[in-house]
């Protein structure tokens, strides 16, 4: 890969971990519109890491940036689960959506009834 190439590739990921760092912020805050906005951007630098990234091998360097960046990506994907979550749970207490429970849907009366050992 050429130095112009790799100086590319290292600018277009810094800029995706930029662009996962503002998503990480979002998801906490919860702003949709940002997050909207983050998601077209993810997409343009993502295709265009994947057309330097074609080009030759990652420097140690790019590649240590790479995966600082599915570490933030990681992050981000557990934030929008936290962040759907909430957003069930709120909507559950307001009485918009069907509380749904953890743990065994059997009736009590049989979840504290005998053991049967099936195994002889």
């Amino acid at each position: 890969m050429t130095a112009a190439a790799e100086n590319e590739l290292t600018q277009a990921l810094l800029a995706l971990e930029a662009v996962h760092d503002e998503e990480s912020s979002a998801l906490t805050r919860l702003n949709h519109q940002t997050l909207e906005q983050i998601v077209e951007q993810k997409l343009a630098l993502s295709a265009r890491v994947m057309e330097l990234a074609a080009r030759g091998e990652p420097s140690r360097e790019e590649r240590a940036l790479l995966m600082r960046i599915r570490r933030a990506a990681a992050k981000n994907r557990l934030l929008a689960l936290h962040a759907r979550d909430a957003v069930k749970n709120i909507l559950a207490g307001a009485g918009i959506l069907p509380v749904t429970s953890f743990g065994s849907q059997r009736a009590a009366a049989v979840q504290h009834g005998v053991r049967v050992d099936w195994r002889g």
